[in-house]
């Protein structure tokens, strides 16, 4: 029963785990692409198999949705997460960093859009205090930046990838949903929300992943070898925020519920 609940909820990972139907799938994407085939891209992509826990990452997203108060407190978790991320991003020196990020800045910043869906639902919230696993997985970015500064390396392309790559080949499916199950206002989240550069998916998918290649370039073996142990650190970080409240699979399947709920809901309307 359980196992079955999982793939039931898991409504991001099921992109990545399902059969190939189309190029522009998640998957296909994925299996398509001609840069993620060799250099940093290749060694990203590689941390999915073993460093992104699915299961977690399924529960927890499911979780989110049973409450409007444990959804509140999540989006303020990634409010902080984005936020320090794209701080330390803005003022890393360090050239395979800047390099990614200089191209593609605009078109990925989440943290106004998360600012907006913060305050939808800020009243279910008692503070806006970080969380003891918010801080971490905070503290993690902010020193990879300082590092990075320090000996030009690209720790910071690790959490970029962890954060945004899951967006963009999940994350956008989760919109719909989420509004169904805590009854948000129309065009919310918006921080789900790509714009054009979500619509043209897999041709900006290629341009990041050639773009983490031309970084990888401009750093030796040990650098790259360092990205890498980030990227792990960071998909660590993340989980801990999912587990922190506890309560997985009682509250993912609330969750769950709540989506149907409001399916049903939003159908008799």
């Amino acid at each position: 029963m359980k196992k079955g609940l999982s793939q039931s909820l898991n409504l991001a990972s099921a992109r990545l785990s399902s059969p190939l139907s189309s190029p522009t799938s998640s998957r296909g994407i994925l299996q398509t692409s001609s840069a993620n085939k060799t250099g940093l891209s290749l060694r990203l992509d590689s941390t999915l198999k073993d460093g992104h826990d699915m299961k977690t990452f399924g529960l927890g997203t499911a979780a989110t949705l049973s409450s409007r108060h444990r959804y509140a407190k999540f989006t303020s978790s990634m409010l902080h997460a984005y936020e320090a991320l794209e701080n330390s991003l803005d003022e890393c020196a360090s050239e395979p960093v800047s390099h990614v990020w200089k191209e593609f800045k605009d078109d990925l910043r989440r943290s106004e859009k998360l600012k907006e869906d913060f305050y939808d639902v800020k009243d279910a919230l008692d503070c806006f205090e970080p969380s003891v696993a918010t801080k971490g997985y905070v503290n993690s970015m902010v020193l990879a930046g300082k590092r990075d500064d320090e000996d030009g390396g690209g720790r910071l392309i690790g959490h970029l990838y962890c954060r945004y790559f899951a967006d963009l080949m999940g994350g956008q499916v989760l919109a719909y949903p989420t509004r169904l199950a805590l009854g948000l206002k129309g065009g919310t989240p918006r921080h789900y929300d790509f714009g054009k550069f979500g619509e043209e998916r897999k041709v900006n998918v290629e341009r990041l992943y050639r773009a983490f290649n031309e970084a990888g370039e401009m750093m030796g073996p040990e650098k790259i070898e360092d990205v890498v142990e980030e990227t792990y650190l960071a998909f660590e970080e993340n989980v801990k925020v999912y587990k922190e409240d506890g309560r997985l699979w009682q509250d993912s399947a609330i969750g769950g519920f709540n989506v149907v709920k409001g399916l049903l809901h939003a159908q008799t309307k």
